[in-house]
């Protein structure tokens, strides 16, 4: 029994520890007068993902890699944002730019293309992003059977998904995303975009709710 409620705690204790590292993580990125002067994105196009309006007058886009940490911090505040703002006041944006230090960032990002193809862009990106630890550190075959998983439990046809998770269209389109970002300047993910302007990373859901509702004034 002893030894049951010491790896209790000892697992309970890692897991803390994990999210105050991924928070301190998350809220250490460029701040108001420290922010990156960058240009705006590319207009929102049919070819973007995009939840909510195509007239709402906030804009949200965000550039993130599914193996960051930060940008899974940051996933269920964005995840808030488009819960509880009315679908006309704002519509996110989500453009990939998966960092070189993550190996499994590129594989994902290739994951939800090939989900996109089949109309499941977000359905996969929240799977990607809640389960980030599950495969974040596997190797390229052990990953590629759990975003099988998460096919199966979305109805994907997985001998489509097979074939869009690897082709060539799949492999442009994200380097296409990247290049732009890099175009842009940013270093770091996730980088929001408010209406086109970079904005400091909000260090509580508050914050990032007050950001879209002056936006949107």
């Amino acid at each position: 029994m002893n030894i049951k409620r010491l790896v209790f705690w000892l697992v309970f204790v890692s897991i803390i520890g994990l999210i105050v590292w991924g928070l301190g993580v998350a809220m250490s990125r460029p701040t108001g007068s420290n922010l990156p002067q960058l240009g705006a994105p590319a207009p929102v196009t049919s070819a973007d993902h995009i939840e909510g309006s195509m007239n709402a007058p906030v804009t949200l886009i965000e550039y993130g890699d599914f193996e960051c940490p930060a940008c899974g911090v940051y996933a269920p505040l964005v995840e808030k944002l488009m819960t509880d703002e009315a679908s006309t006041t704002l519509r996110v944006v989500f453009r990939h730019f998966p960092l070189p230090q993550h190996l499994n960032a590129p594989i994902a990002a290739q994951a939800s293309e090939a989900a996109a193809a089949q109309g499941k862009f977000w359905e996969m990106y929240r799977l990607l992003y809640t389960g980030q630890n599950d495969w974040a550190n596997l190797s390229d075959a052990a990953a590629r059977q759990v975003f099988d998983g998460y096919a199966k439990n979305l109805g994907l046809d997985l001998t489509k998904f097979h074939s869009d998770i690897d082709s060539t269209a799949t492999k442009q389109f994200i380097q296409s995303e990247m290049a732009e970002g890099e175009n842009l300047g940013i270093d770091y993910t996730p980088s929001f975009f408010v209406n086109g302007k970079l904005v400091p990373n909000p260090q509580s859901y508050e914050q990032f709710k007050a950001l879209i509702d002056a936006a949107a004034r």
